[in-house]
């Protein structure tokens, strides 16, 4: 009898529910159309072509292209590598420019 009365609750919270985002939901689209008839097309303004344009050139350098490098590190674990194999890995697997 207590999970009857709990499952017909349920069901009419959920009715209402959807009852209720109908509703909402109706009230929105009538005030988008509302708008959409009070709405005033406006035309864009017409651009000025009596000054013509001259690219300009940019003040950055090009840039420089590098070949990735897809070699893998040591098995060693990073927390196990001292300073100076740490160094000579960072030169030895550097990005270089292509020549």
């Amino acid at each position: 009898m207590f999970n009857y009365s709990v499952a017909t609750k349920f069901y009419l919270l959920e009715i209402q529910k959807k009852q209720v985002e109908k509703v909402q939901k109706m009230i929105e689209d009538e005030e988008i159309r509302c708008l959409r008839k009070e709405m005033v097309p406006k035309a864009q303004l017409m651009p000025f072509f009596d000054r013509p344009f001259f690219p300009q050139r940019s003040n950055r350098p090009l840039t420089i292209p590098r070949e990735p490098s897809f070699r893998t590190a040591n098995s060693k674990c990073w927390s196990c590598i001292s300073e100076n194999e740490l160094c000579y890995f960072h030169h030895a697997h550097a990005w270089n420019p292509i020549k």
